[in-house]
């Protein structure tokens, strides 16, 4: 990365697991309304992304991915699909070897991290989940909004994770994810399609 959040982080190098369940569906569910999340937000320097929108085709028995990036070729996310990841299309039905589909990321707010994901109600094997990873290296330093970065800041890093959001203007559910602090990346497994950002 160009920048990096690693100086924040006092030379630690470790993986950690956002406390909650799988989609965040199960018991023990981390919910919460928009004012009480803190988005990551890109910083002022951070370039343009290279576009808003992306589309490919997943297909049943071939690895797919995709990226959004920005105009200097740093990732803003990554979205993967596994061979055997494609469960059931949104009406219902199972996908076939060989069977493919349309998937659409949109970034619906440039100055955040925050993309929704179509078709809506697609769903992914539990066992062979899609992968989301959101990339924070170009964000504000300044976690928490105060005007100063410092060990603050730091501290806040472990508890970035993805939220996921059913219906616009929503709740947003927390997303079982593994922060890699080096590498300035939030990855997460993804059941089915909604609304994706990366907060604490």
């Amino acid at each position: 990365m160009t920048r990096s959040l690693t100086s924040l982080a006092l030379g630690l190098t470790l993986v950690v697991a956002a406390a909650c369940g799988g989609d965040g569906t199960g018991p023990g569910t981390v919910i919460k309304p928009t004012a009480d999340l803190h988005f990551l937000r890109l910083s002022a320097s951070a370039p343009a992304l290279q576009a808003t929108v992306v589309s490919f085709y997943a297909k049943k028995g071939s690895d797919r991915e995709v990226r959004v990036k920005f105009a200097n070729g740093e990732d803003y996310l990554r979205f993967r699909v596994s061979s055997n990841s494609l469960l059931t299309r949104p009406g219902g039905g199972a996908f076939a070897n060989g069977d493919s589909i349309l998937i659409t990321i949109t970034v619906t707010d440039p100055a955040k991290l925050v993309a929704d994901f179509q078709p809506a109600g697609l769903k992914f094997d539990p066992a062979n989940p899609a992968r989301l990873q959101f990339e924070f290296g170009e964000c504000d330093k300044d976690l928490n909004g105060d005007g100063v970065v410092n060990a603050t800041d730091s501290s806040l890093i472990p508890t970035i994770s993805t939220w996921r959001q059913e219906t616009a203007g929503g709740e947003w559910f927390k997303v079982s994810s593994s922060v890699e602090v080096e590498l300035n990346e939030v990855q997460a497994d993804i059941f089915s399609f909604t609304g994706y950002a990366l907060a604490y």
